[in-house]
Protein backbone atom coordinates (compact mmCIF):
# COMPACT_ATOMS: atom_id res chain seq x y z
CA UNK A 1 0.00 0.00 0.00
CA UNK A 2 1.19 3.27 -0.88
CA UNK A 3 1.88 6.42 1.89
CA UNK A 4 -0.80 8.09 -0.46
CA UNK A 5 -3.46 5.01 0.43
CA UNK A 6 -2.66 4.86 4.09
CA UNK A 7 -4.25 7.82 4.33
CA UNK A 8 -8.15 8.63 4.68
CA UNK A 9 -10.37 9.51 1.72
CA UNK A 10 -9.69 13.34 0.84
CA UNK A 11 -7.49 14.11 2.92
CA UNK A 12 -3.73 15.24 0.50
CA UNK A 13 -0.35 14.78 2.03
CA UNK A 14 -0.38 18.47 2.88
CA UNK A 15 -3.68 18.53 5.12
CA UNK A 16 -2.25 15.20 6.61
CA UNK A 17 1.03 17.07 7.30
CA UNK A 18 -1.04 20.17 8.62
CA UNK A 19 -3.53 18.36 10.52
CA UNK A 20 -0.46 16.38 12.22
CA UNK A 21 1.37 19.21 13.71
CA UNK A 22 -2.18 20.59 14.79
CA UNK A 23 -2.88 17.61 16.81
CA UNK A 24 0.55 16.92 17.97
CA UNK A 25 0.34 17.41 22.02
CA UNK A 26 2.71 19.12 24.31
CA UNK A 27 5.32 16.99 25.23
CA UNK A 28 5.14 16.80 29.00
CA UNK A 29 8.78 16.32 29.79
CA UNK A 30 8.72 17.66 33.19
CA UNK A 31 9.94 20.68 33.01
CA UNK A 32 9.78 22.44 36.30
CA UNK A 33 8.09 25.64 37.08
CA UNK A 34 5.78 27.00 39.70
CA UNK A 35 2.15 26.98 39.30
CA UNK A 36 0.64 24.07 36.98
CA UNK A 37 -3.05 23.34 36.21
CA UNK A 38 -4.25 21.96 32.56
CA UNK A 39 -5.96 25.02 31.58
CA UNK A 40 -3.75 27.48 32.60
CA UNK A 41 -2.70 29.00 29.06
CA UNK A 42 -3.39 32.62 28.89
CA UNK A 43 -5.18 34.23 25.98
CA UNK A 44 -3.74 36.39 23.66
CA UNK A 45 -3.56 39.66 23.86
CA UNK A 46 -5.96 41.98 23.54
CA UNK A 47 -6.13 44.08 20.10
CA UNK A 48 -8.41 47.02 21.70
CA UNK A 49 -6.81 49.76 23.40
CA UNK A 50 -7.02 51.23 26.83
CA UNK A 51 -6.63 48.91 30.00
CA UNK A 52 -7.97 45.47 28.22
CA UNK A 53 -4.86 45.87 25.97
CA UNK A 54 -2.36 45.46 28.95
CA UNK A 55 -1.48 42.18 28.89
CA UNK A 56 -2.89 39.91 32.10
CA UNK A 57 0.36 39.06 33.19
CA UNK A 58 1.32 42.53 33.62
CA UNK A 59 -1.22 43.50 36.11
CA UNK A 60 -0.64 43.21 39.33
CA UNK A 61 -2.81 41.19 41.48
CA UNK A 62 -4.02 42.34 44.89
CA UNK A 63 -1.97 41.15 47.86
CA UNK A 64 -3.26 38.16 49.00
CA UNK A 65 -4.93 38.85 52.28
CA UNK A 66 -3.81 37.10 55.39
CA UNK A 67 -6.91 36.17 56.44
CA UNK A 68 -6.26 33.47 53.28
CA UNK A 69 -2.66 32.57 54.62
CA UNK A 70 -3.29 29.40 56.92
CA UNK A 71 0.06 29.07 58.46
CA UNK A 72 3.79 30.27 58.40
CA UNK A 73 7.04 28.06 57.53
CA UNK A 74 10.48 30.26 58.00
CA UNK A 75 13.61 29.23 56.57
CA UNK A 76 16.49 31.33 55.68
CA UNK A 77 16.29 30.48 52.56
CA UNK A 78 13.33 29.79 50.11
CA UNK A 79 13.47 28.21 46.57
CA UNK A 80 11.00 28.27 44.23
CA UNK A 81 11.30 24.76 41.53
CA UNK A 82 12.76 22.09 42.63
CA UNK A 83 14.29 21.72 38.46
CA UNK A 84 18.32 21.74 37.94
CA UNK A 85 18.93 25.53 39.14
CA UNK A 86 16.30 25.41 41.93
CA UNK A 87 17.96 22.07 43.38
CA UNK A 88 21.67 23.36 43.02
CA UNK A 89 20.44 26.16 44.95
CA UNK A 90 18.90 24.61 47.95
CA UNK A 91 21.57 22.27 48.25
CA UNK A 92 24.54 24.64 48.01
CA UNK A 93 22.82 26.68 50.64
CA UNK A 94 21.99 23.66 52.75
CA UNK A 95 25.35 22.77 53.04
CA UNK A 96 26.54 26.03 54.45
CA UNK A 97 24.03 24.34 57.34
CA UNK A 98 20.83 26.97 56.28
CA UNK A 99 17.92 26.22 56.58
CA UNK A 100 16.08 25.89 53.14
CA UNK A 101 12.68 25.24 52.18
CA UNK A 102 12.07 24.48 48.62
CA UNK A 103 8.51 24.78 46.34
CA UNK A 104 7.24 22.85 43.62
CA UNK A 105 4.38 22.83 42.08
CA UNK A 106 4.40 19.41 40.92
CA UNK A 107 3.90 16.11 42.14
CA UNK A 108 8.23 15.47 42.39
CA UNK A 109 11.33 16.66 41.22
CA UNK A 110 11.43 17.79 37.24
CA UNK A 111 14.02 18.55 34.33
CA UNK A 112 15.12 16.99 31.52
CA UNK A 113 18.19 16.84 29.03
CA UNK A 114 21.47 15.17 29.44
CA UNK A 115 24.23 17.23 27.65
CA UNK A 116 25.89 19.28 30.28
CA UNK A 117 27.97 22.54 29.38
CA UNK A 118 30.88 23.42 31.60
CA UNK A 119 34.73 24.65 30.70
CA UNK A 120 37.78 23.24 32.96
CA UNK A 121 36.38 20.16 34.52
CA UNK A 122 38.58 17.30 35.55
CA UNK A 123 36.92 15.16 33.40
CA UNK A 124 38.24 17.97 30.13
CA UNK A 125 41.20 17.95 31.25
CA UNK A 126 41.34 13.97 31.57
CA UNK A 127 40.85 14.40 27.82
CA UNK A 128 43.08 17.28 26.55
CA UNK A 129 39.32 19.24 26.02
CA UNK A 130 41.17 22.86 26.23
CA UNK A 131 38.46 25.75 25.38
CA UNK A 132 39.20 29.25 25.72
CA UNK A 133 36.59 30.89 28.34
CA UNK A 134 37.08 34.12 26.41
CA UNK A 135 36.43 32.63 23.21
CA UNK A 136 33.25 30.81 24.69
CA UNK A 137 31.95 33.84 26.20
CA UNK A 138 32.29 36.24 22.94
CA UNK A 139 30.67 32.99 21.39
CA UNK A 140 27.37 33.45 23.21
CA UNK A 141 27.20 37.15 23.30
CA UNK A 142 27.80 37.10 19.39
CA UNK A 143 24.39 35.09 19.64
CA UNK A 144 22.73 37.06 21.76
CA UNK A 145 23.86 40.52 19.45
CA UNK A 146 25.49 41.85 23.04
CA UNK A 147 22.31 42.22 24.54
CA UNK A 148 23.50 39.72 27.18
CA UNK A 149 25.21 41.12 30.52
CA UNK A 150 29.10 40.12 29.54
CA UNK A 151 29.49 39.16 33.20
CA UNK A 152 26.70 37.18 34.01
CA UNK A 153 28.07 35.29 30.72
CA UNK A 154 31.37 34.87 32.09
CA UNK A 155 30.19 33.79 35.55
CA UNK A 156 29.39 30.80 33.61
CA UNK A 157 32.74 30.33 32.12
CA UNK A 158 34.37 31.27 35.02
CA UNK A 159 32.47 29.04 37.55
CA UNK A 160 31.02 25.95 35.48
CA UNK A 161 33.78 23.52 35.68
CA UNK A 162 34.21 23.66 39.72
CA UNK A 163 30.18 23.36 39.95
CA UNK A 164 30.22 20.55 37.40
CA UNK A 165 32.72 18.97 39.33
CA UNK A 166 31.01 19.00 42.62
CA UNK A 167 28.05 17.54 40.88
CA UNK A 168 29.79 14.73 39.79
CA UNK A 169 31.20 13.80 43.13
CA UNK A 170 27.58 14.18 44.18
CA UNK A 171 26.76 11.77 41.50
CA UNK A 172 29.34 8.98 42.14
CA UNK A 173 28.68 8.66 45.62
CA UNK A 174 25.20 7.90 44.73
CA UNK A 175 26.21 5.28 42.32
CA UNK A 176 25.91 7.11 39.63
CA UNK A 177 28.76 7.34 36.84
CA UNK A 178 30.26 10.28 35.14
CA UNK A 179 31.60 9.62 31.96
CA UNK A 180 32.97 12.35 29.61
CA UNK A 181 31.66 13.02 26.05
CA UNK A 182 34.33 11.84 23.84
CA UNK A 183 35.84 15.19 21.66
CA UNK A 184 34.24 13.61 18.13
CA UNK A 185 30.90 13.78 20.01
CA UNK A 186 31.45 17.49 20.85
CA UNK A 187 32.69 19.57 18.39
CA UNK A 188 31.00 19.98 14.74
CA UNK A 189 34.28 20.03 12.40
CA UNK A 190 34.10 22.00 9.17
CA UNK A 191 30.79 23.85 9.72
CA UNK A 192 29.91 27.49 8.83
CA UNK A 193 29.78 28.47 12.48
CA UNK A 194 33.12 27.30 14.31
CA UNK A 195 32.34 24.95 17.28
CA UNK A 196 33.44 24.30 20.20
CA UNK A 197 34.28 21.08 22.51
CA UNK A 198 32.47 22.15 25.45
CA UNK A 199 30.27 19.44 26.49
CA UNK A 200 31.59 17.89 29.87
CA UNK A 201 29.99 14.81 30.85
CA UNK A 202 27.28 12.61 30.84
CA UNK A 203 26.30 9.59 33.40
CA UNK A 204 25.66 6.25 33.51
CA UNK A 205 22.19 5.66 36.26
CA UNK A 206 22.66 3.48 39.46
CA UNK A 207 19.68 0.82 39.30
CA UNK A 208 18.39 3.91 41.84
CA UNK A 209 18.35 6.38 40.29
CA UNK A 210 16.36 4.36 37.27
CA UNK A 211 13.78 3.19 39.86
CA UNK A 212 13.57 6.90 40.69
CA UNK A 213 12.92 8.39 37.12
CA UNK A 214 9.46 9.27 36.02
CA UNK A 215 8.52 6.43 33.51
CA UNK A 216 10.57 7.39 30.26
CA UNK A 217 13.51 9.47 31.55
CA UNK A 218 16.85 8.95 30.01
CA UNK A 219 19.48 7.56 31.89
CA UNK A 220 21.48 10.77 31.52
CA UNK A 221 18.52 12.51 32.88
CA UNK A 222 18.16 10.38 35.65
CA UNK A 223 21.39 10.17 36.95
CA UNK A 224 21.51 14.36 37.20
CA UNK A 225 18.00 14.31 38.14
CA UNK A 226 18.76 11.62 40.97
CA UNK A 227 21.93 13.05 42.21
CA UNK A 228 20.56 16.61 42.94
CA UNK A 229 17.46 15.46 44.54
CA UNK A 230 19.21 12.86 47.00
CA UNK A 231 22.06 15.83 47.71
CA UNK A 232 19.13 17.90 48.73
CA UNK A 233 17.55 15.93 50.85
CA UNK A 234 20.24 14.61 52.63
CA UNK A 235 21.48 18.39 53.15
CA UNK A 236 18.42 18.64 54.75
CA UNK A 237 16.11 20.68 52.44
CA UNK A 238 12.56 20.87 53.28
CA UNK A 239 10.77 19.81 50.31
CA UNK A 240 6.99 21.19 49.61
CA UNK A 241 5.63 19.25 46.31
CA UNK A 242 2.54 20.66 44.81
CA UNK A 243 2.79 23.81 46.38
CA UNK A 244 2.64 26.54 43.43
CA UNK A 245 4.25 29.63 44.48
CA UNK A 246 1.92 33.20 43.92
CA UNK A 247 2.78 36.00 44.95
CA UNK A 248 6.38 37.37 46.42
CA UNK A 249 5.88 39.77 49.73
CA UNK A 250 8.31 42.80 49.25
CA UNK A 251 8.76 45.79 52.28
CA UNK A 252 7.76 48.95 50.48
CA UNK A 253 10.61 49.61 47.98
CA UNK A 254 12.62 47.18 50.16
CA UNK A 255 13.08 43.57 50.39
CA UNK A 256 11.57 40.50 49.23
CA UNK A 257 11.08 38.54 52.32
CA UNK A 258 8.51 36.00 51.54
CA UNK A 259 6.75 34.19 48.87
CA UNK A 260 3.31 33.16 49.84
CA UNK A 261 2.14 29.06 47.92
CA UNK A 262 -0.05 26.74 47.90
CA UNK A 263 -3.74 26.56 47.31
CA UNK A 264 -5.78 29.30 46.99
CA UNK A 265 -7.70 29.97 50.06
CA UNK A 266 -5.23 27.65 52.36
CA UNK A 267 -2.24 30.00 51.61
CA UNK A 268 1.28 28.54 53.83
CA UNK A 269 3.65 31.93 53.51
CA UNK A 270 7.27 30.89 53.64
CA UNK A 271 9.64 33.65 54.55
CA UNK A 272 13.70 33.64 53.67
CA UNK A 273 15.16 35.38 56.79
CA UNK A 274 17.94 35.13 54.15
CA UNK A 275 16.08 35.72 50.71
CA UNK A 276 14.18 34.34 47.93
CA UNK A 277 15.81 32.32 45.19
CA UNK A 278 13.41 32.19 41.60
CA UNK A 279 14.34 28.97 39.91
CA UNK A 280 11.00 28.15 38.00
CA UNK A 281 11.57 27.76 34.88
CA UNK A 282 10.53 29.18 31.31
CA UNK A 283 7.22 30.33 30.29
CA UNK A 284 7.06 28.13 27.09
CA UNK A 285 3.34 26.82 27.66
CA UNK A 286 1.35 30.50 28.79
CA UNK A 287 1.04 31.45 25.05
CA UNK A 288 0.24 35.38 26.07
CA UNK A 289 3.89 35.70 27.46
CA UNK A 290 5.03 33.74 24.61
CA UNK A 291 3.24 35.38 21.63
CA UNK A 292 4.02 38.43 23.21
CA UNK A 293 7.75 37.92 24.28
CA UNK A 294 8.65 36.18 21.14
CA UNK A 295 6.34 36.79 18.59
CA UNK A 296 7.79 34.70 15.72
CA UNK A 297 5.50 32.05 17.69
CA UNK A 298 2.47 33.29 16.39
CA UNK A 299 1.85 32.21 13.05
CA UNK A 300 3.40 28.47 14.05
CA UNK A 301 0.99 26.43 15.35
CA UNK A 302 -1.23 25.69 12.65
CA UNK A 303 1.92 24.15 10.52
CA UNK A 304 5.32 22.57 11.71
CA UNK A 305 5.88 23.63 15.09
CA UNK A 306 6.32 21.77 18.52
CA UNK A 307 5.73 22.80 22.12
CA UNK A 308 8.09 20.50 24.23
CA UNK A 309 8.50 22.00 27.48
CA UNK A 310 5.26 20.86 29.53
CA UNK A 311 2.21 22.82 30.80
CA UNK A 312 3.46 23.65 34.14
CA UNK A 313 5.98 26.26 32.40
CA UNK A 314 3.90 29.16 32.74
CA UNK A 315 6.38 31.43 33.64
CA UNK A 316 5.19 32.35 37.38
CA UNK A 317 8.82 33.51 38.54
CA UNK A 318 9.08 36.06 35.74
CA UNK A 319 5.57 37.25 36.46
CA UNK A 320 5.81 37.58 40.01
CA UNK A 321 9.15 39.02 40.02
CA UNK A 322 7.93 41.75 37.92
CA UNK A 323 4.75 42.23 40.07
CA UNK A 324 7.53 43.66 42.79
CA UNK A 325 8.94 45.80 40.42
CA UNK A 326 11.90 43.50 38.80
CA UNK A 327 12.94 43.96 35.25
CA UNK A 328 12.70 41.72 32.67
CA UNK A 329 14.97 41.22 29.78
CA UNK A 330 14.57 43.45 26.75
CA UNK A 331 11.72 42.66 24.02
CA UNK A 332 12.36 40.51 21.73
CA UNK A 333 13.38 37.12 23.91
CA UNK A 334 15.27 34.74 22.70
CA UNK A 335 13.77 31.37 21.90
CA UNK A 336 15.56 28.09 21.83
CA UNK A 337 14.34 26.85 18.33
CA UNK A 338 15.59 23.45 16.86
CA UNK A 339 14.83 21.90 13.30
CA UNK A 340 13.46 18.44 14.63
CA UNK A 341 9.70 18.57 14.59
CA UNK A 342 8.32 16.23 12.42
CA UNK A 343 4.32 15.83 12.16
CA UNK A 344 2.51 13.45 14.13
CA UNK A 345 6.16 12.59 15.82
CA UNK A 346 6.53 14.47 18.61
CA UNK A 347 10.55 15.52 18.81
CA UNK A 348 11.12 12.63 16.33
CA UNK A 349 13.83 13.34 14.14
CA UNK A 350 16.86 10.69 13.33
CA UNK A 351 20.13 12.34 13.22
CA UNK A 352 19.95 10.87 9.48
CA UNK A 353 17.31 13.43 8.78
CA UNK A 354 18.80 16.40 10.35
CA UNK A 355 22.03 16.60 8.07
CA UNK A 356 22.83 19.04 5.32
CA UNK A 357 21.08 17.38 2.67
CA UNK A 358 19.13 19.22 -0.14
CA UNK A 359 15.92 21.32 1.60
CA UNK A 360 13.08 22.63 -0.57
CA UNK A 361 10.10 24.96 0.33
CA UNK A 362 6.62 23.66 -0.34
CA UNK A 363 6.91 25.73 -3.93
CA UNK A 364 9.61 22.62 -4.55
CA UNK A 365 12.11 25.67 -4.29
CA UNK A 366 15.77 25.24 -2.15
CA UNK A 367 15.89 28.58 -0.05
CA UNK A 368 18.94 28.38 2.43
CA UNK A 369 22.47 26.70 3.54
CA UNK A 370 21.53 23.50 4.75
CA UNK A 371 24.65 23.38 6.85
CA UNK A 372 23.44 26.51 9.49
CA UNK A 373 23.30 26.20 13.16
CA UNK A 374 19.68 25.08 14.25
CA UNK A 375 17.89 28.23 15.13
CA UNK A 376 19.26 30.23 12.35
CA UNK A 377 17.64 26.63 9.98
CA UNK A 378 14.88 27.23 11.82
CA UNK A 379 14.69 31.47 11.45
CA UNK A 380 15.00 30.38 7.53
CA UNK A 381 11.92 28.25 7.53
CA UNK A 382 9.79 31.13 9.41
CA UNK A 383 10.23 32.74 6.03
CA UNK A 384 8.86 30.03 3.79
CA UNK A 385 5.10 29.46 2.70
CA UNK A 386 3.60 26.76 5.84
CA UNK A 387 7.15 27.45 7.59
CA UNK A 388 8.35 24.16 6.96
CA UNK A 389 11.02 22.58 4.80
CA UNK A 390 11.31 18.93 2.89
CA UNK A 391 14.54 17.82 3.67
CA UNK A 392 15.88 15.06 0.50
CA UNK A 393 18.77 12.67 0.06
CA UNK A 394 19.51 9.86 -1.82
CA UNK A 395 20.54 5.81 -1.75
CA UNK A 396 24.25 6.74 -1.27
CA UNK A 397 23.27 8.23 2.33
CA UNK A 398 25.15 5.62 4.09
CA UNK A 399 28.43 6.52 2.84
CA UNK A 400 27.82 10.48 2.32
CA UNK A 401 25.98 10.93 6.01
CA UNK A 402 29.29 10.61 7.82
CA UNK A 403 31.34 12.23 5.83
CA UNK A 404 29.87 15.63 6.72
CA UNK A 405 31.70 15.01 10.09
CA UNK A 406 28.07 16.87 11.51
CA UNK A 407 26.69 16.02 14.70
CA UNK A 408 23.20 16.26 15.71
CA UNK A 409 22.15 17.09 19.31
CA UNK A 410 21.98 14.52 21.85
CA UNK A 411 20.25 11.10 21.61
CA UNK A 412 19.97 11.59 17.66
CA UNK A 413 23.98 10.66 17.56
CA UNK A 414 22.63 6.94 19.01
CA UNK A 415 20.84 5.80 15.61
CA UNK A 416 22.70 8.00 13.37
CA UNK A 417 24.14 5.13 11.46
CA UNK A 418 21.05 2.51 11.15
CA UNK A 419 19.43 1.92 8.21
CA UNK A 420 16.24 -0.04 10.32
CA UNK A 421 15.66 3.33 11.31
CA UNK A 422 15.16 4.62 7.80
CA UNK A 423 13.21 1.48 6.69
CA UNK A 424 10.26 1.89 9.87
CA UNK A 425 9.85 5.73 9.73
CA UNK A 426 8.79 5.33 5.95
CA UNK A 427 6.27 2.11 6.82
CA UNK A 428 5.09 4.82 9.47
CA UNK A 429 4.77 7.57 7.20
CA UNK A 430 7.29 9.97 8.64
CA UNK A 431 10.05 9.58 5.59
CA UNK A 432 8.60 9.21 1.78
CA UNK A 433 10.43 7.00 -0.63
CA UNK A 434 10.18 6.69 -4.56
CA UNK A 435 12.28 5.29 -7.35
CA UNK A 436 12.12 8.10 -9.50
CA UNK A 437 12.22 12.32 -8.46
CA UNK A 438 8.75 12.67 -10.37
CA UNK A 439 7.43 9.95 -8.07
CA UNK A 440 8.78 11.58 -4.74
CA UNK A 441 7.42 15.26 -6.37
CA UNK A 442 4.31 13.48 -6.23
CA UNK A 443 4.41 11.79 -2.90
CA UNK A 444 5.39 15.34 -1.21
CA UNK A 445 3.19 17.66 -3.66
CA UNK A 446 5.69 20.27 -4.42
CA UNK A 447 5.79 21.39 -8.07
CA UNK A 448 7.57 18.79 -10.42
CA UNK A 449 9.36 21.09 -12.84
CA UNK A 450 10.20 23.33 -10.06
CA UNK A 451 11.19 20.49 -8.25
CA UNK A 452 13.09 18.83 -10.73
CA UNK A 453 15.55 22.12 -11.65
CA UNK A 454 16.36 22.41 -8.41
CA UNK A 455 17.93 18.73 -8.28
CA UNK A 456 19.69 19.74 -11.35
CA UNK A 457 20.71 22.81 -10.37
CA UNK A 458 21.70 21.33 -7.06
CA UNK A 459 23.35 18.61 -8.96
CA UNK A 460 25.17 21.32 -11.12
CA UNK A 461 26.48 22.87 -7.98
CA UNK A 462 27.72 19.38 -6.18
CA UNK A 463 29.59 18.58 -9.66
CA UNK A 464 31.63 22.02 -9.23
CA UNK A 465 31.92 21.44 -5.97
CA UNK A 466 31.11 25.17 -5.60
CA UNK A 467 27.77 26.43 -3.76
CA UNK A 468 27.07 29.59 -5.91
CA UNK A 469 23.62 30.01 -4.74
CA UNK A 470 24.47 29.84 -0.95
CA UNK A 471 27.44 29.54 -0.16
CA UNK A 472 27.38 26.22 1.58
CA UNK A 473 30.70 23.68 2.09
CA UNK A 474 32.26 21.69 -1.30
CA UNK A 475 31.98 18.67 1.59
CA UNK A 476 28.23 18.75 2.01
CA UNK A 477 27.65 19.50 -1.37
CA UNK A 478 26.46 15.72 -2.53
CA UNK A 479 24.46 14.95 -5.83
CA UNK A 480 20.42 13.99 -5.32
CA UNK A 481 20.91 10.95 -8.32
CA UNK A 482 20.81 7.58 -7.01
CA UNK A 483 17.43 5.50 -6.42
CA UNK A 484 15.87 5.26 -3.50
CA UNK A 485 15.26 8.81 -3.19
CA UNK A 486 13.92 9.74 0.57
CA UNK A 487 12.24 13.39 1.98
CA UNK A 488 11.52 14.37 5.12
CA UNK A 489 9.47 17.00 6.61
CA UNK A 490 11.23 19.02 9.18
CA UNK A 491 9.53 21.84 10.90
CA UNK A 492 10.33 24.01 14.44
CA UNK A 493 10.21 22.60 18.10
CA UNK A 494 10.88 24.98 20.47
CA UNK A 495 12.43 23.71 23.47
CA UNK A 496 12.14 26.58 26.02
CA UNK A 497 12.05 30.53 26.17
CA UNK A 498 14.95 31.99 27.45
CA UNK A 499 13.73 35.23 28.35
CA UNK A 500 13.80 36.40 32.17
CA UNK A 501 14.10 38.25 34.95
CA UNK A 502 17.42 40.66 34.87
CA UNK A 503 20.38 39.41 37.22
CA UNK A 504 23.82 40.97 37.94
CA UNK A 505 26.90 38.99 38.15
CA UNK A 506 25.70 37.69 41.89
CA UNK A 507 22.87 36.37 40.97
CA UNK A 508 20.05 39.20 42.48
CA UNK A 509 17.72 40.24 40.55
CA UNK A 510 17.31 44.24 39.25
CA UNK A 511 14.58 46.67 38.73
CA UNK A 512 13.85 49.02 36.14
CA UNK A 513 16.56 51.34 36.99
CA UNK A 514 18.81 48.25 37.00
CA UNK A 515 19.08 48.28 41.04
CA UNK A 516 19.16 45.60 43.26
CA UNK A 517 16.10 44.58 44.79
CA UNK A 518 17.56 43.10 48.20
CA UNK A 519 16.50 39.58 49.13
CA UNK A 520 15.69 38.70 45.91
CA UNK A 521 17.65 35.76 43.43
CA UNK A 522 17.33 34.07 40.08
CA UNK A 523 19.28 31.61 38.53
CA UNK A 524 18.13 29.20 35.29
CA UNK A 525 15.30 30.04 32.69
CA UNK A 526 13.87 32.10 34.82
CA UNK A 527 16.65 34.18 35.09
CA UNK A 528 17.69 36.69 31.91
CA UNK A 529 20.69 39.21 31.15
CA UNK A 530 21.85 36.26 29.39
CA UNK A 531 20.50 35.43 25.92
CA UNK A 532 19.58 38.13 23.55
CA UNK A 533 18.86 36.81 19.92
CA UNK A 534 19.26 33.28 19.75
CA UNK A 535 20.45 30.59 21.57
CA UNK A 536 24.04 29.79 20.78
CA UNK A 537 23.55 26.13 19.66
CA UNK A 538 27.61 26.01 18.89
CA UNK A 539 28.09 25.91 22.86
CA UNK A 540 26.48 22.59 23.42
CA UNK A 541 24.63 22.21 26.25
CA UNK A 542 25.45 25.99 27.66
CA UNK A 543 21.62 26.33 28.98
CA UNK A 544 22.09 23.29 30.92
CA UNK A 545 25.11 24.86 32.40
CA UNK A 546 23.78 28.35 32.98
CA UNK A 547 21.35 26.27 34.95
CA UNK A 548 23.55 24.48 37.24
CA UNK A 549 26.25 26.54 37.94
CA UNK A 550 23.99 29.89 38.72
CA UNK A 551 21.85 27.47 40.97
CA UNK A 552 24.61 26.54 42.65
CA UNK A 553 26.33 29.86 42.76
CA UNK A 554 22.79 32.02 43.99
CA UNK A 555 22.54 29.29 47.02
CA UNK A 556 25.90 30.54 48.03
CA UNK A 557 25.40 34.44 47.35
CA UNK A 558 21.96 34.55 49.13
CA UNK A 559 23.96 33.55 52.29
CA UNK A 560 26.94 35.57 51.99
CA UNK A 561 24.59 38.94 50.54
CA UNK A 562 21.45 38.49 51.88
Amino acid sequence: MSEEEKLPKGISRRKFIQGAAVGTVVLASGSTLIGCSPNEETPAPSETTGESSIPSFLKKPDPIPDSEIKQTVTADVVVIGAGMSGLCAAMAAAEEGAKVVILEKTERVNFRGNDYGAIGTKMQKQINNEINKMDAVQEIMRYSAYKGNQRVVSLWAENSGAVADWIMAKAESYGCQPKPVPLDETVTPGTTIKGYPTLSFRMDPSEAAVADAPTGTDPWTASMRYALKKGCEDAGVEFHYETPAAQLVREENGRVTAVIGGAEGAYTKFVGNKGVVICSGDYNANQEMREYYIPSTKNMHANMYEMVTGPCNTGDGQKMGMWVGAAIDEFPHAPMYFDFAVPGAPILADALMRQPWLHINVRGQRFENEELPYAYLCNAMRQQPEHFRWAIWDAKWTEEAPSFKLVACKDMRTNFHNPENVKAYIEKGYIRSAETLEELAGKIEVPKEVFLKTVARYNELAEQGVDLDFGKRAACLTKIEKPTFYAVPLGTALLVTLGGLQINEQLQVLDEEKNVIPGLYAAGNASGSYYGNDYCVNLPGNSHGRAFTFGYLAGKNVLSLG
